[in-house]
């Protein structure tokens, strides 16, 4: 005796999805105590710069180990993931070839047209095109890693745009006439 299949059961509304999805970075940000570093860091920028407080040297002092450390800690991050990764570029050629691109050639362009829609013009267009052509930061790929959204794409992205960001940055240098 033959049973039938289970029936299929329909996808949920875009609507729905988007809550869960929100719900979910919600839940992902509120845990995460760079979220509150960045607010306090906000507040006090607010404080300081409305009432011209300063920040007391020793508190000063303490953040600024303490980012010292951090950016330590992310390149030893980036290093671990790359060495247990099978291959030099892990996400792949064309995946890192078209990550190269859109960083390298968007990315600039991108900059180039929100620049001039706020009606920037001249050397500091030329300056904003230019260190759109600059290399990723390392923090991203900490990101990418923590909330596992593609950290082997990002860790190409951050290892061989290092490389390359010299020439290309070279190529908008002189092709803006800075």
């Amino acid at each position: 005796m033959m049973m039938d299949p289970p029936p299929i059961s329909m996808m949920p509304p875009a609507s729905v999805m988007t809550r869960l999805i929100l719900i979910m970075v919600w839940r992902k940000l509120i845990r995460n105590p760079n979220t509150y570093s960045s607010l306090l860091g906000l507040i006090w920028s607010l404080v300081s710069f409305r009432w011209g407080i300063e920040m007391p040297a020793i508190i000063a002092r303490s953040i600024a180990i303490l980012s010292d450390a951090g950016l330590g800690m992310a390149m030893f991050s980036l290093g671990l993931f790359m060495a247990l990764q099978p291959r030099i570029i892990a996400c792949g050629n064309s995946i890192a070839a078209f990550a190269m691109a859109v960083r390298f050639i968007t990315g600039p362009a991108v900059m180039a047209a929100a620049s001039f829609a706020v009606g920037l013009k001249g050397v500091l267009l030329h300056i904003a095109v230019v260190q759109a052509a600059l290399p990723q930061g390392i923090v991203p790929f900490v990101f990418a890693k923590e909330y596992n959204v593609h950290p082997d794409i990002l860790s190409t992205g951050v290892i061989f745009g290092m490389l390359i960001a010299l020439p290309v940055t070279l190529v908008y240098y002189i092709l803006l006439g800075l």
